[in-house]
C-alpha cells in the first residue's frame, strides 16, 4: 500500500510539473528564433542537446546510488549507504573533470568557426564541474523514492530561466552567450537546492573521504559505467544526430529537427512520471525475491503506458498540424508528418519504458547497452546517411531513421524484459499491447475520415473531437477488455474526482 501510494504522489506531482514545465518551452522556442533567429536558435539547440545529453550522462552516475541505495535502505544499513554515497562522489567528481576537459576542447575547435558557439561551450564545460559531484545526494533522495522533490525543483529552474532571459535580452543585446550562462547557472542552483532534502529523508547521511570504499567505488563504476555507455548510445541518438545534420544541412534544419522531436519529448516527459519509480521498485524486490510481483509490475506498467499513449495518438493525429502552427507559425506545417513520424516512434518506444527500467533494476545493464546501441546509434545513422545521400531530404532521413531505432529498440527491450522474468511473450503481447491497441484501432477510421476531409475542420472542432476520441477509446477499453478488478480502480477514481470536485464546489 506504502509502495502505491509513492509511485501515486510521484506520478500526480511530476504530471502537474510537467504540464506546468510545458509553458517555458512553448514561449521560450518562439521568443528565441524572433529574437536570435533560426541560425541562432539552431546553435542554441545545439548547446541545449549537449546539455541534455550532460544531464543523461548526470542521471547514469545516480543509478549505482539509486539501486544500491534503495537495496540498503530497505535494510536499514546506512553504514553501507554513506559507503556508496562516499565513493560515487569520488567517481562523479572524476568524471566530471574528465567531462569538463573534453568539452573545452570541443569549445577550441568550434571556437574557430563561431566564437559564441565556441565561448557557449566553455560555459557548459564550467558547468559540468559543479553539477556531477552533487551527484549522490540527488540519488539519494531517488532511492526514497522522492522523484517529485527534483520534479519541482526542475519547474523552478524552467520557469527562472525564461523570466532572466526575457529579462535580459528586453535590457541587452540578445546573445547566445548570455542564454547558455543564465541557463547553466541557475540549473547549477536548481540542484544545489536538492542537497538539504537528502539528508533530511536520511538520517545519519555522511560523505567523507574516510568513508570512500574500492568495493563501493567498483560496484557503482561497473554498475553507473554502463549506465553511463547506455547514455552515450541516448547523446549520440539526441546531440549526436543534431550536431551531424548540422554539418551535412545547417543549422537552420537543426532548428525544424528540435521542434519535430518537442511532441515526442514532452510525451516522454509525462510517461516517465509513471515509470521513473520502477527501477528502485524493481532492486527492492528482486532484494527479496519476488518473482511475481516484478512480473506483475512488468505486465501492468507496460498495459497502462500504453493504454494512455494509444488514448492519445489519436489526437496528436488531429492536432498536431494547428499546434504547430499555433505554436510557431505557418510556415512551420509542413513539419506535421515528419513530426508525427517521430511520434509514433517515440510512442512505441515510451511503451517499453517499463521493461527498460526493469532491465536496469535487475542489473541487465549489458542487454540495454546493446539494444540502445542496435536501436539509436547503429540503425538511425545508418537509415538517416542513406537516406539523405539517395534523396537529399533531410526531413525525410531524420524522422525515418529516428524513428525506425525508436521502434527496434522499444520492442526489443520488450523481448528481452520478458525473459529475464521468464514471463510468457504471447500473454504479455495480448495484455499488455493487443487488448490495449485493438480500441485504438476501432476509432482510427473515424479519425481519418476527419483529417482528410474537406473543407478542414475548425480547431475547436478538432479539439472536441480528441477529447471524444479519448472518451470513447477509454468506454471500449472499459467494457471490452479491462478486468474487474481495473473496473473497481476505474471506479473508484472516478468517485474520487468526484469527491473532490463536489468539495470545491461547496467551499465556493
Amino acid at each position: 500500500m506504502r509502495q502505491s501510494r509513492l509511485i501515486i504522489s510521484n506520478a500526480v506531482v511530476m504530471w502537474a510539473t510537467q504540464v506546468l514545465r510545458l509553458i517555458p518551452q512553448l514561449i521560450l522556442v518562439p521568443f528565441l528564433i524572433g529574437t536570435i533567429g533560426e541560425t541562432g536558435y539552431g546553435d542554441y539547440t545545439l548547446v541545449w542537446s549537449l546539455i541534455t545529453s550532460i544531464e543523461g550522462l548526470h542521471r547514469s552516475l545516480q543509478s549505482g546510488v539509486v539501486k544500491y541505495g534503495a537495496a540498503y535502505l530497505a535494510k536499514d544499513q546506512i553504514k553501507e549507504i554513506n559507503q556508496v554515497v562516499s565513493s560515487s562522489f569520488v567517481f562523479s567528481l572524476v568524471l566530471g573533470v574528465l567531462a569538463c576537459l573534453g568539452i573545452i576542447g570541443l569549445s577550441i575547435f568550434y571556437g574557430r568557426f563561431t566564437t559564441e558557439l565556441g565561448s557557449s561551450l566553455i560555459v557548459v564545460g564550467l558547468m559540468v564541474i559543479f553539477i556531477f559531484p552533487l551527484t549522490p545526494y540527488i540519488a539519494i533522495i531517488q532511492s526514497k523514492q522522492r522523484f517529485y522533490i527534483g520534479a519541482i525543483a526542475e519547474t523552478a529552474w524552467k520557469y527562472l530561466t525564461l523570466l532572466a532571459v526575457v529579462l535580459w535580452f528586453r535590457i541587452s543585446t540578445p546573445s547566445l552567450v548570455s542564454l547558455i550562462v543564465i541557463t547553466s547557472g541557475l540549473l547549477v542552483f536548481s540542484r544545489l537546492g536538492q542537497v538539504p532534502f537528502a539528508f533530511r529523508l536520511v538520517p545519519g547521511l555522511k560523505n567523507r573521504l574516510s568513508l570512500f570504499r574500492k568495493e563501493s567505488y567498483k560496484m557503482i563504476a561497473s554498475f553507473g559505467g554502463m549506465t553511463l555507455l547506455i547514455s552515450a548510445s541516448l547523446a549520440v541518438n539526441s546531440t549526436g544526430v543534431r550536431w551531424l545534420m548540422g554539418e551535412l544541412v545547417d543549422n537552420v534544419f537543426v532548428a525544424h529537427l528540435a521542434i519535430m522531436l518537442m511532441p515526442g519529448i514532452m510525451v516522454n516527459k509525462i510517461i516517465k512520471a509513471i515509470t521513473i519509480t520502477i527501477m528502485p521498485a524493481t532492486s527492492a524486490y528482486e532484494a527479496k525475491g519476488n518473482l511475481l510481483a516484478l512480473q506483475r509490475i512488468l505486465k501492468s506498467g507496460i498495459r497502462y503506458t500504453n493504454l494512455i499513449l494509444v488514448a492519445g495518438f489519436p489526437a496528436a493525429i488531429l492536432l498536431m498540424r494547428d499546434l504547430l502552427v499555433l505554436w510557431v507559425g505557418d510556415e512551420y506545417a509542413f513539419l506535421t508528418p515528419y513530426t508525427l513520424l517521430l511520434f509514433l516512434g517515440t510512442a512505441i518506444r515510451l511503451s517499453a519504458s517499463t521493461a527498460h527500467h526493469m532491465l536496469k533494476g535487475l542489473d541487465e545493464q549489458k542487454k540495454v547497452l546493446a539494444i540502445y546501441i542496435m536501436g539509436l546509434v547503429v540503425v538511425p545513422l545508418v537509415m538517416i546517411l542513406s537516406i539523405q545521400y539517395a534523396t537529399g531530404n533531410p526531413y525525410l532521413a531524420s524522422s525515418l531513421g529516428l524513428g525506425t531505432g525508436f521502434i527496434l529498440s522499444g520492442l526489443l527491450q520488450v523481448y528481452f524484459g520478458a525473459k529475464v522474468l521468464t514471463f510468457d511473450l504471447k500473454n504479455l503481447a495480448l495484455k499488455s499491447f493487443g487488448e490495449p491497441l485493438l480500441p485504438g484501432l476501432i476509432i482510427f477510421p473515424a479519425v481519418y475520415w476527419i483529417i482528410t476531409h474537406d473543407p478542414r475542420f475548425s480547431f475547436i472542432t478538432l479539439i472536441l473531437f480528441s477529447i471524444l476520441s479519448v472518451i470513447v477509446y477509454l468506454g471500449i477499453f472499459y467494457f471490452g477488455f479491462a478486468s474487474l478488478e481495473e473496473r473497481k480502480q476505474g471506479m473508484d477514481i472516478l468517485i474520487s474526482i468526484r469527491t473532490k470536485v463536489n468539495g470545491l464546489r461547496g467551499k465556493n
